[in-house]
């Protein structure tokens, strides 16, 4: 009996000072197809955390929990692991934060800022969906493929290559083949929006892509990949979406496959895959590129300890408000990036003025109106008006006209020609005389 009541009691003490299990990071998959070049491809080792953009004052719950969701287990989230991705890559990100969706709205990965002008917006997809939530909503599990599309809503299809005979399910990121010899690759694409609840694990495409250029990758010092279409390498697919590469040289080797008019890309660019051409009569490569292992993130870049999730409340309110943050096209604006800690130590002078735009309203623009509206980030040395201003679009010497100015405002109401297409900007003059002009759009009024 005493035997027993000590066994218990050790079982128990047990209980209270053994550490809890730690969980096994989820591995997820990572692709940010940028303006130009891809800006990170690989998969992610990720757990969950809080996220913070580049001058964001705090940490941001970002793991498929909120006030009104029904998870309540703490994941990874696409915008979590594209953090971790720009982290491992050495880069940042820039967002702005809707508190009543408990949301990032992503304006820039890396490099590339979206370009309200040009309409041109980040998008995310999970398993080749765009989701219906925001990249903080929506809850990952191992294996699923998250992509972040520069310029993701002007319907350019999107592309997937694949060694000949892939049967389906996730995107293989490694192939063999033979030297001197043919090998088969494979263009499918996805031609239309698909806003929704994206599958449980990835699907294939089905759908052909004739006339891809399939080309060898270069990838820069900080993995940045850009499609080499110069190479006398590159293919292209024909009717059934199939080409053939003939590798000469053994080892790995790197291909990508794209759509190009003009020197533009017209389709978002595929995943990449990483070939092995073994010199005989061996039978493999190696190990693969470095890259195309799954890689752990580094510590947050400017040294603060960052804050792990435990799905608690997190982040203040943005009473700015705007739009729903979700499926990646939601409005907001752009705004020149700074870091946290320059944001912290202010000059002596003030800063100029700052601004975040929002999509114009063209909902009357039968009646030859449009709204503009934009948030000031920082007013500087204080705001003493402002002015939007509009001149006709493709015509050398035009002038821009005044269309209307206030001083407290941040919305305007335009009246525009009829008949016309406009350009159309801001202009915000701080209590110094110091004005800073941002580009609000091109609007083509009706007769």
């Amino acid at each position: 009996m005493r035997g027993s009541i000590a066994a218990s009691v050790a079982a128990f003490l047990l209980l209270i000072v053994a550490p809890a299990a730690v969980a096994a990071p989820t591995q997820v998959s990572v692709r940010i197809e940028g303006k130009t070049e891809t800006i990170f491809e690989g998969p992610v080792l990720a757990e969950p955390h809080r996220v913070r953009d580049v001058d964001d004052t705090q940490w941001r719950r970002c793991n498929g929990v909120t006030a009104t969701s029904s998870l309540k287990v703490p994941s990874v989230a696409p915008t979590s692991a594209s953090a971790d991705a720009m982290r491992i890559a050495g880069e940042s990100f820039d967002a702005r934060w809707f508190g009543q969706w408990e949301d990032y709205y992503v304006e820039r990965w890396g490099p590339d800022l979206e370009n309200l002008l040009a309409l041109e917006y980040w998008g995310v997809l999970v398993n080749n969906v765009y989701t219906s939530v925001g990249g903080c909503q929506y809850p990952l599990d191992g294996g699923d493929e998250v992509v972040w599309a520069y310029d993701a809503f002007h319907g350019r299809p999107r592309l997937l290559l694949y060694p000949a005979g892939y049967a389906g399910g996730a995107v293989q990121a490694t192939a063999t083949a033979t030297l001197n010899q043919p090998f088969e690759v494979v263009v499918n694409s996805w031609l239309t929006y698909n806003e929704g609840s994206p599958p449980p694990a990835p699907t294939r495409s089905t759908t052909p892509y004739a006339g891809a250029e399939v080309a060898p990758v270069e990838t820069g010092a900080k993995g940045f990949q850009r499609i080499d279409l110069a190479s006398p390498k590159t293919v292209v697919t024909g009717a059934d979406g199939k080409a053939t590469i003939v590798f000469t040289e053994p080892g790995w080797h790197r291909i990508k496959a794209t759509d190009t008019a003009a020197g533009k890309e017209t389709a978002i660019r595929s995943n990449r895959l990483d070939v092995c051409v073994p010199q005989p009569p061996a039978t493999g490569c190696g190990a693969p590129p470095a890259d195309a292992l799954a890689r752990t993130p580094p510590p947050p870049l400017d040294g603060e300890a960052e804050v792990a999730d435990g799905g608690g409340p997190v982040g203040g309110t943005d009473p700015g408000g705007g739009a729903d943050p979700g499926s990646g096209g939601q409005p907001s604006g752009g705004g020149q990036a700074t870091s946290a800690a320059q944001a912290a130590v202010r000059p002596v002078d003030p800063a100029p003025v700052r601004l975040r735009l929002l999509p114009l309203d063209r909902s009357r623009l039968d009646r030859g109106l449009v709204r503009a509206s934009w948030r000031v980030r920082d007013p500087g040395a204080g705001i003493a008006g402002w002015t939007v201003a509009s001149k006709v679009a493709d015509r050398r010497g035009a002038r821009w006209v005044q269309r209307v100015r206030g001083r407290g405002e941040t919305a305007a109401m335009v009246r525009l020609p009829a008949g016309s297409t406009q350009l159309l900007r801001l202009t915000v003059t701080d209590a110094r005389g110091e004005s800073t002009t941002a580009a609000l759009g091109r609007v083509v009024v009706p007769r």
